[in-house]
Order: structure tokens, then C-alpha cells, then sequence
């Protein structure tokens, strides 16, 4: 984990494991089955770095690796949760995908890469910048239900330009970050991100009962605001029974989903300057709590800090309680924050 960073980073190196190629596979395999390609075939002599950064509503990460295959299949998505988009800028080397369709990637593109949908690519000396975003965190125009095909962005287009430099400028800032600037970054950027992207044309749609669990968290991040956001309405508004309904979170239970989801919203918001004015009352109310007073003891409970507490230290950004005490994303490993970042 990161020194004394207000953000929360990982870093890992092949520079000093006596199997490089077998260690890298165990850290990216919370993403990709990965194998040696022909020329990283002597796993001994095979390099990898990657670096990354929580920023709360998604992770910005940079690595480099001397090559390698790797692909989700449909096999593992039947058993793999994932549902998060990975933009990818690509800063030197090549990449070929293969799957959904072959293109060959230059230094400069960007590519979207859907973790619900099968993908394939080879890496050759391949240095990137990556954002991992939860669906969820992206407007349904960029990332609908149906999991979407690859887009890439090639390096001559202007919306490519700007998401790689933008993205690099992040990377490079990344640690300069304090903790109100880390929780303020987290989440605008995932906005700006859709703004850039634009709308997506879906490519390929599944059926509907495979959808399910998609159509679900989509639906109860965009009506967390709602105070009847109930079973019965999940039931009626989807048009599913409750049988489908509590299966689809038969380990945590509906409405302790949807408690979670409204307080993890309303601790980002406690913790966005463009918030600060906010009575936490009406931010209450914002993120579909009725009463204030059971709001914080919720609040407090979940997170270990009343409200007022968390705004306070939030504020205070070189003080050892915005510093220390409160680290709301810190903690874990790299497969941890993956994981962490379903909406669930």
C-alpha cells in the first residue's frame, strides 16, 4: 500500500519474484485469465508494474508489461460478478484485440473494454493508463445494461486526444492529491468521462433474465433518492417476482442493498467540496432518508463517524483526522478494490 499519501495506492513489481510471469497472472486474474505470450514464453525474463490509485468511485491505474494474453471468457462470466468498464490510453507498445472483433491498438488510442461481455487482446511492451469504473457509476447512455463491444477511440480523434492526455495529467497528479481532493475528483470525473465518451450503440444484447442483476443496480442507483424504493416497487417497475427479486441478493438482502448503496452516495457527498454548504439534513433527504437523526446513527455505525464528524475531517485536509483516521477507501488488496467497487 501507499506511504503517507492521503490517497490510497497499491504498487506491484515483478522486479523481485522468482516466477515474474506466474506473480503478475495472480494479481490481474481478479480481471483477465491471463498466459504467456510467444515472446514472454521464458517467464524469467518477463517484467510487469502496476500502480494504482482508489479514488473512491473508480481506480485510476498505470501499468507496464512486457507482454502476455488475455481474455474473459463467456465461460467465466457465468460465474465472474464483474460488471465494470475499463478505458484504457494507450502510452507505448502494441495491443491486438481479437475479441469482439481484431483491432490492432497504437500508442495515443483509447479503448473501452465492457467486463460483462467477452474480450480477448495480446500485449506487446505495452505501457497504459486505465480507468475501472463500476457500470453503475456511468450514465446509462455510455454504459447501458446489455453489455456493450469494445469502442476504441483512435489517437487522431479529438475525444481520444482529450481522454488520453486527461487521463495521463490524472495519473501524474494522482499522488499529489489530498484527501478533499481525492473525494472531489472521485466524483466529477466519472461524469466528465460519459460527457466525453458520448452515447454508446449498443452492439450486442442478452436475454432478459440474464440481464437481471444489471437491470436491478441500475435501476436503484438512479432512484436512491426515492423513499419508496421498496421491494414492491423493485417487483412492480421491473416487472419481476419476488422470488427473482431476492435472489438476486439473497446474500445481503434487498434493503440492506439499497441501505449501503444510499450511504456510500451520502458519504461521498459529506466529503465533496461542492457539497460543503449542504445542511446534512437535505442531503439526507437527497439520498432517500426520511429523519436526519436515524440517518446518522446509520451513518455512524456503517462508517465508524457521525456526519458532521466526516464533513469536519474531510475539511480539515492536513489534519491527522482527514489524514489518518478517516481513510474511507484504504485498506485491502488490488483484487479487494476491484471487488469493492460493485455496487454491492
Amino acid at each position: 500500500m501507499g506511504g503517507q499519501s492521503p490517497i490510497p495506492s497499491f504498487h506491484f513489481t515483478t522486479s523481485e519474484t522468482d516466477a515474474p510471469f506466474d506473480a503478475w497472472q495472480s494479481l490481474v486474474e481478479i480481471l483477465f485469465e491471463s498466459h504467456p505470450s510467444k515472446q514472454t514464453s521464458e517467464s524469467s525474463t518477463f517484467q510487469a508494474d502496476l500502480l494504482a490509485y482508489h479514488f473512491g468511485t473508480f481506480l485510476l491505474c498505470r501499468s507496464i508489461a512486457d507482454g502476455g494474453r488475455y481474455r474473459r471468457t463467456t465461460a467465466r462470466l457465468a460465474w465472474d460478478d464483474l460488471d465494470h468498464i475499463i478505458v484504457s490510453c494507450i502510452q507505448r507498445g502494441r495491443v491486438a484485440l481479437s475479441t469482439p472483433a481484431f483491432r490492432r491498438l497504437r500508442p495515443g488510442d483509447v479503448a473501452v473494454l465492457d467486463l460483462s461481455t467477452p474480450v480477448a487482446f495480446v500485449l506487446e511492451a505495452v505501457e497504459a493508463v486505465h480507468l475501472i469504473i463500476p457500470r453503475a457509476a456511468l450514465p446509462a447512455s455510455v454504459a447501458p445494461v446489455q453489455p456493450i463491444h469494445g469502442r476504441v477511440l483512435p489517437e487522431d480523434n479529438a475525444m481520444g486526444v482529450f481522454v488520453g492526455k486527461f487521463v495521463e495529467a490524472l495519473s501524474a497528479a494522482a499522488r499529489h492529491f489530498g484527501q478533499s481532493d481525492v473525494i472531489a475528483v472521485g466524483a466529477s470525473i466519472p461524469d466528465l468521462l460519459a460527457s466525453c465518451l458520448g452515447p454508446s450503440d449498443v452492439l450486442t444484447t442478452t436475454g432478459r433474465k440474464e440481464n437481471l442483476g444489471r437491470r436491478l443496480r441500475r435501476y436503484i442507483e438512479e432512484n436512491l433518492h426515492r423513499n419508496d424504493l421498496t421491494s414492491s416497487r423493485l417487483t412492480r417497475e421491473l416487472g419481476i417476482s419476488r422470488s427473482q427479486l431476492f435472489r438476486q441478493f439473497q446474500t445481503t438482502g434487498v434493503e440492506a442493498y439499497i441501505r449501503r448503496r444510499r450511504l456510500r452516495r451520502s458519504l461521498l457527498a459529506l466529503c465533496d467540496p461542492r457539497w460543503a454548504d449542504r445542511r446534512i439534513g437535505d442531503i439526507a433527504h437527497d439520498m432517500g432518508f426520511e429523519d436526519e437523526a436515524h440517518f446518522s446513527r446509520t451513518f455512524r455505525q456503517a462508517f465508524g463517524l457521525s456526519p458532521r464528524a466526516i464533513r469536519a475531517a474531510t475539511r480539515q485536509a492536513d489534519s491527522s483526522a482527514a489524514d489518518g483516521t478517516f481513510r474511507p477507501f484504504s485498506g485491502g488488496t488490488f483484487s479487494d478494490w476491484v471487488m469493492e467497487l460493485r455496487t454491492d
